[in-house]
């Protein structure tokens, strides 16, 4: 099975659950069964990709799918519960929608400042491969396929945790809608781009190691 098909599934599926949501008229029960059923996707997905990185084929990315969905909805109930008391919390939807706007901030500059580190390691990596080549050290080589890999995994938890709060967020503005957050959603999908173009140069530099 392939991981296209592996995703249509997924999405299929939790598409149509995610509908169903629509009838839930608590709108903190909607929430953390929004956050769940979003958490559960993106975790399909993220374990798909890491689960295609353990060379077992198909077994191996459906396993993948399989620990990703589990993680992913737990980790998107419990957001979804945190985004719902505090969303009780506050007196008026122009003080959550602040609330929200600061969180968007703070996670769009935390996951800059990892997209700004995890370059660097690139850059680094990249010089050190070069080089373990030209002296056909393929003690060096493996190794730094392992770092690659590790950092494969890292970055593409971090770009889950980015697809959530980009979800939860779209989320806020199909409520309320706020010029001012929808700015910071299109900066994070900016955000989430170069993370993801990281990720493809981690993914190159790991296919140049035939070791």
């Amino acid at each position: 099975m392939s991981t296209r098909t592996i995703r249509l599934t997924v999405t299929v599926v939790l598409a149509a659950m995610l509908g169903s949501c629509t009838n839930i008229k608590d709108d903190g029960k909607r929430t953390r069964t929004e956050g769940a059923l979003g958490g559960a996707f993106l975790g399909a997905l993220a374990g798909a990709g890491i689960g295609a990185l353990t060379g077992r084929g198909a077994s191996g990315i459906i396993a993948g799918a399989v620990a990703g969905a589990a993680a992913g909805g737990v980790g998107g109930y419990a957001y979804g519960d945190h985004v719902a008391k505090k969303k009780a919390a506050y007196k008026s939807t122009e003080q959550w929608l602040d609330a929200c706007i600061a969180q968007a901030r703070a996670t769009n500059q935390k996951a800059r400042n990892y997209n700004s580190s995890l370059s660097a390691k690139i850059s680094k990596l990249r010089s050190e491969v070069a080089a373990a080549k030209s002296s056909g050290n393929s003690r060096v080589l493996q190794q730094k396929k392992s770092e690659i890999q590790k950092l494969q995994k890292e970055s593409t938890k971090e770009m889950q945790k980015l697809d959530n709060e980009i979800k939860l967020q779209q989320d806020v503005l199909g409520e309320k809608q706020s010029p001012a957050l929808k700015q910071e959603v299109i900066s994070l999908r900016s955000t989430r781009g170069t993370m993801s173009s990281n990720y493809d140069r981690l993914a190159s530099l790991n296919r140049e190691i035939d070791v």
